[in-house]
C-alpha cells in the first residue's frame, strides 16, 4: 500500500493546536477542546492506519470542507480562520500517534486547501515519496 485515502465526514474541526494549547506554571497543556478535536480525529483515522508506520518521505493533501448553506458560495476559498498551517499541525500529531508514520518530520511535502461547501468533510490522501 502505497497511497491511503480518507474522507471524514462532518464540519471540521475549528480549534487546533495553536488556539488549544496554554502554557500555565512553567509547563504547556492541551485545554479540553482540543483533546475533544484529537479523540475524534484519532477515532475517525485509527482504522485507516496503516499495519506498520511508514519509513521515509510522504507526501500529505488535505482538503477541509466547511458548511454553507449558500449554494452560491459552493466550493469558494474559506478566508476567515483557523489558518490552515494549524489545521495541518493538529491532523499530523494526530496521524503520528495513530500510526501513520514514526514522526510528522516525514512530511516532506503537503498540501492542505479550505473552503466552503454543502457538504463539509476533510479528505486525506497521505502517500509514501519516492526515494
Amino acid at each position: 500500500m502505497n497511497e491511503i485515502y480518507i474522507v471524514i465526514p462532518g464540519e471540521p474541526y475549528r480549534k487546533t493546536h495553536q488556539s488549544g494549547t496554554h502554557i500555565g506554571q512553567g509547563r504547556t497543556y492541551k485545554d479540553a477542546g482540543l483533546r475533544e478535536v484529537e479523540s475524534r480525529l484519532m477515532e475517525a483515522l485509527k482504522p485507516n492506519a496503516p499495519s506498520a508506520p511508514w519509513n521515509g518521505p510522504i507526501q500529505l493533501a488535505v482538503n477541509f470542507g466547511y458548511e454553507t448553506r449558500n449554494v452560491l458560495k459552493d466550493r469558494e476559498p474559506k478566508i476567515t480562520k483557523p489558518d490552515t498551517d494549524n489545521l495541518m499541525k493538529t491532523l499530523k500529531d494526530c496521524m503520528t500517534a495513530c500510526g501513520f508514520w514514526w514522526d510528522d518530520a516525514q512530511v516532506a511535502e503537503e498540501f492542505a486547501s479550505k473552503f466552503w461547501t454543502i457538504q463539509p468533510h476533510i479528505t486525506i490522501v497521505v502517500s509514501k515519496m519516492e526515494q
